[in-house]
């Protein structure tokens, strides 16, 4: 009768856990189109790594009392993990048991690898209860603030009571006690049976369950909890395994094929529009997204983590990527039967994006609000700090490629931004003509006059035309030369790469400057760039090569660091001075330098180098990426006051920056605090340039 009974409730269960299971790749399989199968290897260290590794909970991590550190629930997730991994053997077995007493899983029979798994299992079920435990105190008592500590304070205290993330502990602790008893219940009532004492062997946190129950109750009550643990067990991992597509742990299902379809092409590049053939310009509806973003949402553990790393969140603006997602996700279900009757997205029309569009427009009042989207400095510390990888940044461009293409839609000051770039290839609107007014005198030749020049140093805007940049830029001129560099500039040449306007949403008007860009680079037959802008660096390197453009990239750092390293720049000692290094977002997070900078600094005798509590990966933007540097902000909500807060804590003479408009930011939070004489914002090249030796260089 038990096996009858069983075999009728999972029949029903797996029947309707497959029939979500179906409809939710069919919607998969509706979205849009995209290439997500190269690079098998990567993908399949990526799940190595982030997926069982659960490299994102647990190392490396800010140090314990950062306020952004989460390491006691990162190893709290990742006992979790593995005891649910290391118990699926357990329920396979236990399954099994309804058909057979004597069912083991192959392999896993007491006389094969049966004993190190009992025993490891037997740990697992109690550490996998502690971690049960702490999690519900979280929950109850504690509150993270990660969780809902971005929203207002009557929607935080309702989703702090939700019923789910109580529900689906006690369902992990209940998978975890049937286990006990229904193990231990059967050492007891069959402790004649060879089998069992060869498990008892193994398990001594069972033998200790089973002879509670064998004192407390006797043989008979033994057996009786026995039966009561497996049914508990089987009935909770039945139910269990159909709560999943419903909640925010379908993560557990979409988690491994969603770090396996990672963005293997570098971080930095965001997608190239068809803009000759395409019928739209931008995501404005839910089946606009393609299948890996639907992943994402699917993917959404609910964590909080982005949004407590988002410097738009944190300074109290009204974009939380977290929540963002999660509007999307519950959109998408809300529409699930509109997706399921779209033809499949392989045909022609859907792929060229003609089909009909479901739902209303997402973007504006009805769902994701423009200010949600402008607030995003494209900074990818939500990214960074995924644990299943999800991909924020693409998602919110896309949908500012609608605002800006389709709608014409975006904040006032973008309008002059915008043109300036068009008229004169620049955002400040400055006379192209002064582009290289800032090497007038300092003898550097130009691309024209020395068109085999091994090097090229392409400025920047920035670096071209903004008074306080252009110190930086004459210092990289003056290190370059002192280290025998063989460079030139392109002078009135030169041409902005368009990277603000891409990142704002403005994608036809990058492409036309990619495009004038690449002529005048490919024509001079150039192999190697210099910059010191981690914003040109990141195009240069990254997304050029979409528009034929393939150089070798250089971020002044990396290429400074190497001049000091073999010795072509030597420093005099000049007194001491205490600095701290801002780590820019288009250099570190999207280009994985973080050392080059902090070497050289680490070199100059004299110069201490103290970190902040947010760096490298975890280190907060200044404000300025994503076009926010053209945009206007609320004095009350400004990311560089809390970004300079930050760096103050070290106590530093300086704050040292590797970016144009990090030192913007950092210069100008300094200021609103007054401190700009008793702490300077400088660029490692102009401390490079302050304190090298001259005449040492090759």
């Amino acid at each position: 009768m038990t096996a009858l009974i069983f075999s009728g409730m999972m029949l029903v269960a797996l029947g309707w856990f497959g029939r979500t299971l179906y409809r939710r790749v069919m919607i998969l399989l509706k979205a849009q189109p995209e290439d997500r199968f190269d690079n098998i290897p990567e993908r399949i260290k990526a799940v190595l790594v982030y997926a069982f590794g659960q490299r994102k909970f647990i190392v490396p991590d800010p140090p314990p009392g950062s306020p952004i550190s989460e390491w006691k629930a990162g190893w709290l997730h990742f006992f979790v993990f593995w005891g649910f991994m290391i118990l699926a053997i357990q329920v396979l077995t236990m399954f099994g048991r309804a058909y057979s007493d004597h069912f083991y899983v192959p392999l896993f029979s007491p006389d094969l690898l049966g004993g190190p798994y009992f025993f490891l299992k037997d740990v697992m079920e109690v550490i996998v209860l502690v971690c049960v435990v702490f999690l519900i105190t979280r929950w109850a008592i504690t509150h993270p603030k990660r969780l809902y500590g971005f929203l207002p304070a009557e929607e935080r205290l309702a989703k702090q009571s939700h019923w789910e993330a109580y529900v689906i502990l006690c369902f992990i602790g209940g998978i975890m006690i049937g286990g006990k008893l229904y193990d231990g219940g059967r050492m007891i009532y069959a402790a004649a049976n060879p089998e069992v004492q060869s498990e008892a062997a193994w398990q001594p946190f069972t033998r200790m369950v089973g002879h509670a129950l064998a004192g407390w109750f006797g043989t008979e009550g033994a057996k009786f909890f026995s039966d009561f643990g497996w049914w508990l067990h089987n009935t909770i991992i039945l139910v269990f395994l159909n709560l999943l597509p419903l909640s925010k742990h379908f993560h557990i299902i979409t988690s491994l094929p969603n770090v396996f379809f990672l963005k293997t092409q570098p971080k930095g590049a965001l997608s190239k529009q068809d803009l000759e053939n395409a019928t739209r310009f931008g995501s404005s509806h839910i089946n606009h997204f393609t299948w890996k973003q639907v992943l994402d949402m699917y993917s959404c553990t609910e964590c909080g983590r982005c949004s407590s790393h988002c410097p738009a969140t944190q300074s109290g603006k009204l974009l939380a990527p977290r929540q963002l997602l999660l509007n999307l996700r519950d959109y998408l279900y809300s529409h699930e039967n509109e997706m399921l009757a779209l033809p499949m997205a392989a045909t022609a029309a859907t792929a060229a994006g003609e089909t009909q569009n479901v739902g209303e427009n997402i973007v504006g009042e009805k769902l994701i609000l423009d200010e949600v989207l402008w607030a995003c400095t494209t900074c990818r510390a939500c990214e960074e700090a995924c644990p299943v990888l999800i991909e924020y940044v693409d998602k919110i461009v896309d949908m500012r490629r609608h605002l800006v293409q389709e709608e014409a839609r975006f904040p006032t000051e973008l309008t002059r931004t915008f043109k300036a770039m068009e008229t004169q290839s620049n955002p400040w609107g400055v006379d192209a003509s002064q582009r290289d007014a800032w090497a007038t005198g300092l003898g550097i030749p130009t691309m024209a006059e020395k068109p085999d020049a091994e090097y090229l140093y392409y400025v920047g805007c920035a670096g071209a035309f903004d008074d306080r940049a252009k110190r930086t830029t004459q210092a990289v001129a003056k290190i370059l030369k002192e280290a025998g560099v063989d460079f030139a500039i392109l002078g009135k040449e030169e041409l902005c790469n368009g990277e603000t306007a891409r990142r704002i949403g403005n994608e036809y008007l990058f492409q036309s400057m990619a495009q004038m860009n690449v002529e005048v680079l490919n024509g001079y037959a150039v192999k190697k760039i210099i910059t010191n802008c981690p914003h040109c660096f990141n195009t240069l390197k990254n997304e050029y090569p979409q528009f034929g453009g393939h150089y070798e990239v250089y971020h002044a750092t990396e290429f400074v660091q190497r001049l000091v390293a073999h010795g072509r720049i030597r420093f005099a000692t000049d007194g001491a001075r205490t600095v701290t290094y801002h780590d820019s977002c288009y250099l570190g997070r999207y280009n994985e330098v973080y050392d080059a900078p902090r070497r050289i600094l680490q070199s100059i005798p004299g110069l201490k180098l103290k970190e902040p509590v947010r760096s490298r990966r975890f280190g907060m933007c200044c404000g300025a990426g994503g076009g926010r540097m053209w945009m206007e902000e609320d004095p009350d909500k400004r990311v560089n006051l809390r970004r300079v807060e930050q760096l103050l804590e070290t106590e530093p003479d300086a704050v040292a920056v590797a970016c144009p408009f990090c030192m913007t930011m950092i210069d100008d939070g300094l200021k609103s605090k007054n401190l700009e004489e008793k702490v300077q914002a400088l660029d490692v090249m102009e401390i490079v340039a302050e304190r090298m030796q001259t005449g040492s260089g090759a």
